[in-house]
């Protein structure tokens, strides 16, 4: 094994998450019933200047504090954002649909926990929620939700 660290990490978390993402809003919208959630138009993994479709997501790393190293071995951290852009002409719509696909993010990422394939550790910090703005009569806003994936990794 060669050592994957945040970009291994990084790469781990979009394949999961676009792989389970749309079946999980198709539940979501089926148990709500109330409006439809839409499936992400791009996973993003850095900045970008422009965002052409909403709802987009992004898996930003933020850092990696190495927990331990030996001979051959490292285990550390992997702190990272993942955020989606949304927009919607209601405001409060605009809202659930944020809340919702956190929720979704949070079930799979869950779920992943107890996958017997998943490599990683899985510890939520925080969710934030950006000020929303307006743009060409749509109101945009963005929710954010901080993880952090471990595990031990050798050369």
């Amino acid at each position: 094994m060669t050592l994957g660290l945040m970009e291994a990490a990084i790469s781990a978390a979009k394949t999961y998450l676009a792989a389970g993402m749309a079946a999980k809003l198709t539940a979501l919208n089926t148990e709500y019933g109330d409006i439809t959630l839409a499936d992400i138009k791009t996973w993003y993994t850095a900045e970008v200047s422009a965002v052409p479709e909403y709802p987009a997501a992004f898996i930003l790393a933020e850092n990696s504090p190495i927990l331990g190293e030996g001979n051959g071995w490292v285990k550390s951290a992997h702190a990272m954002t993942i955020a989606f852009l949304v927009g919607d002409a209601n405001a409060e719509t605009l809202r659930t649909r944020l809340y919702r696909y956190i929720r979704a993010t949070i079930e799979l990422l869950i779920e992943a926990r107890s996958s017997a394939g998943w490599a990683y550790v899985i510890n939520f910090d925080t969710i934030n929620f950006s000020p929303m703005f307006t743009r060409a009569g749509e109101f945009l806003s963005d929710a954010r939700l901080l993880v952090s994936l471990s595990r031990h990794e050798t050369k």
